[in-house]
């Protein structure tokens, strides 16, 4: 059995335990979802499209078991005091139509028909959706009979506990120290200080070249040329590169001259929640910020992407801070903007179609907040824009330096000589994406808007997933607020940014959902928090009004289990069964050059796996220094490798084995 699964066993015997210590029912239903929860998480596939394991083997038997068990005990719950009654009421209260628009809301964000599309399995897509709407209605119902029951000194306790939580000044920075610990403990267990994906590889190559003060090097030749290959680096017109943006190799250039580029995303994790907490104070209120801060604080994908290489922890920094500088009033209005500016500039350098759509969308909103019928107004409008383009224009002779066009990007043109010309560019056509279904991520040939339509509910799938890794469903609060709130201009504004974004990447024909979270609308994730807290308020004022007393204490007490399963089950599932050793990305090289078994050695690696030669690839000096890793092509290939290295050790290593194969 699962360590992570034992774990939250123990948690749900614990609240039973209290239970019984207690004679408080509320802590035995808080027992019954955290197993039927952590069953929930037994049952799902955690690779690729997250599909549930329905087949009645093995350990889902047991997860079975306990769903029944969750589901037996919020029967009984419901079905005494007269709370099947007073949940009727709420419901007529509520609105029966409202209520079961939120069920199809939660279920059409809940399974999704990638995966099985390809596959033509149309009836296995049949079950997974009666399977899920088994399970939201199970989760549904003991959550609410647990709202129900909680006792009004519990209630009363909670209470006094958040309002305190919510005024508290330290929040913010206890929240930064939080956010910064479960970010860098994630990058040193699950991720183990290397990368899971070949973008990270290329990151890393990248910002390693920056470090040593190159934008690119020049590519080796002949057999060497062919065993350096690696997805995403490009050898073009005699230069060796990364494809990739440069904004985010150059921050992460950084941590690579320190010799911890994992600390980079930690760091900048902790530095978005003190953006966040300080940017929302100043548009709604310091509660509001404080329980953006809380989500934050609980959502797994946050923290996770915090944990990783790649570059969206950076998007989310450049963006709330100016943000932030947008409402900085008074004689430093003008120089805020234009720093403004300036790291809206540097997002079209890390993520250019973020840079162009919330670039717009700010500059926008910045036009709002200036007298445009005074000289000022105009003056502090430009500061910005000029900031914008001084940092963002630099982008076109990087361009020139690289593929010799300033217009040609070194994404674009690496997919123009792997696929066909125009493969990778944005919109619809028959000759945009892969040539086949690149392993099912990229449907059909060409892109269109019924595949886009298909992607992008793949990704509310995989984003009510991970958001805040509630199996009741992470976009509960956010739909809440839809369908009861009051939209407040801001609401309205957050609800427009993540419609820009996601129309804007249905253009594009990849999705990016599979590996933490829909990375591709990294950028809805802060709006899509910030809704989710404004659900909250929603939330308690629509049970006051389902005739339940203490609406906010009710909130938050189920907000806290749910945000504690979070933390204590989804979190460490997706750290020990998906990120652990992810694209089989694994340490054995790394350890094997610690152990100086590799010193100056030239190490020949027989497999073309991307993870496992990537495992060994991202170690290598872009200089070629030190030891040099690179892939098995044969016997005569090799020779003529070994030729431009001589005088050093060859070692052939078997893949992932670590053992020294016959030459």
């Amino acid at each position: 059995m699962p360590v992570w699964l034992v774990a939250a066993l123990g948690i749900a015997l614990l609240l039973c335990c209290v239970a019984l210590l207690r004679r408080e029912g509320a802590w035995a239903l808080a027992g019954a979802f955290v197993a039927g929860n952590a069953a929930h998480l037994g049952m799902d596939d955690p690779l690729w499209f997250g599909a549930l394991r329905l087949k009645p083997q093995g350990l889902n038997l047991l997860c079975y078991a306990l769903i029944a068990l969750e589901a037996l005990a919020a029967g009984i719950a419901l079905m005494t005091g007269g709370r099947l009654a007073m949940l009727w009421q709420g419901v007529l209260r509520l609105g029966m139509g409202r209520i079961a628009l939120l069920g199809v809301l939660l279920l059409a964000s809940a399974v999704s028909p990638m995966g099985f599309i390809l596959r033509d399995e149309y009836v296995a897509f049949t079950k997974q959706v009666v399977a899920n709407a088994d399970l939201i209605a199970i989760h549904a119902a003991c959550i609410a009979a647990f709202v129900m029951m909680v006792p009004e000194t519990t209630l009363a306790r909670i209470g006094a506990w958040a309002e305190r939580a919510v005024v508290s000044p330290r929040l913010p920075y206890a929240a930064a120290l939080w956010s910064v610990a479960v970010s860098l403990l994630l990058a040193l267990t699950a991720f183990d200080r290397m990368p899971r994906l070949p973008d990270e590889v290329a990151y890393l190559f990248q910002a390693k070249m920056f470090a040593a003060g190159q934008l690119y090097l020049p590519a080796p030749s002949g057999a060497l040329d062919a065993a350096l290959r690696y997805d995403w680096i490009s050898m073009e017109g005699g230069k060796w590169y990364s494809i990739f943006p440069p904004g985010w190799p150059a921050v992460l250039a950084g941590g690579v001259a320190l010799g911890a580029p994992f600390l980079v995303n930690p760091l900048l994790t902790a530095l978005g929640v003190l953006l966040s907490h300080s940017f929302v104070t100043r548009i709604a209120s310091a509660r509001l910020a404080a329980l953006v801060t809380l989500l934050l604080c609980v959502s797994p994908w946050f923290l996770a992407m915090g944990a990783s290489l790649m570059s969206h922890p950076l998007t989310l920094v450049l963006v709330l801070g100016a943000w932030r500088l947008i409402l900085v009033e008074g004689r430093f209005r003008l120089a805020a903007w234009a720093v403004a500016g300036l790291l809206m500039g540097a997002l079209f350098l890390t993520r250019p179609l973020e840079g162009v759509l919330i670039g717009t969308a700010t500059g926008l909103w910045a036009m709002s907040r200036v007298n445009l019928k005074a000289l000022t107004g105009w003056a502090t409008l430009a500061a910005y824009g000029a900031g914008c383009i001084a940092l963002g224009a630099l982008v076109f002779p990087y361009n020139q330096m690289l593929t010799g066009d300033a217009l040609m990007t070194p994404i674009d043109q690496y997919f123009d000589h792997l696929w066909h010309k125009g493969a990778n560019r944005l919109g619809f056509g028959a000759d945009i994406g892969s040539p086949d279904s690149w392993g099912g991520v990229d449907i059909w040939r060409g892109h269109g808007p019924l595949e886009a339509l298909i992607e992008q509910q793949f990704n509310l799938k995989s984003m009510n997933v991970e958001l805040f890794g509630w199996a009741l469903g992470s976009l509960l609060l956010l739909f809440v607020h839809l369908i009861w709130g009051r939209l407040s201009r801001v609401d309205k504004a957050m609800l427009g940014l993540m419609g820009i974004i996601i129309a804007g990447y249905s253009l594009y024909w990849f999705n990016g959902g599979f590996y933490i979270g829909p990375r591709y609308w990294y950028m809805t994730l802060w709006p899509a928090i910030f809704l989710s807290a404004r659900g909250m308020q929603t939330a308690a004022g629509a049970m006051n009004g389902a005739g339940l007393a203490q609406g906010k204490a009710r909130v938050a007490a189920a907000a806290a289990l749910m945000g504690a399963l979070g933390l204590l089950t989804f979190l460490p599932w997706r750290a020990a069964e998906k990120y652990w050793e992810f694209r089989d990305f694994h340490s054995s090289y790394r350890d094997m050059a610690v152990s100086g078994a590799a010193d100056n050695a030239l190490v020949f690696i027989k497999s073309n796996d991307a993870g496992d030669y990537g495992s060994a690839f991202y170690l290598n000096a872009p200089d070629l220094s030190g030891p040099v890793f690179v892939r098995d092509l044969g016997p005569v290939a090799n020779a003529a490798v070994i030729a431009r290295f001589p005088g050093r050790p060859v070692r052939i290593i078997d893949g992932r084995t670590g053992q020294d194969a016959m030459p």
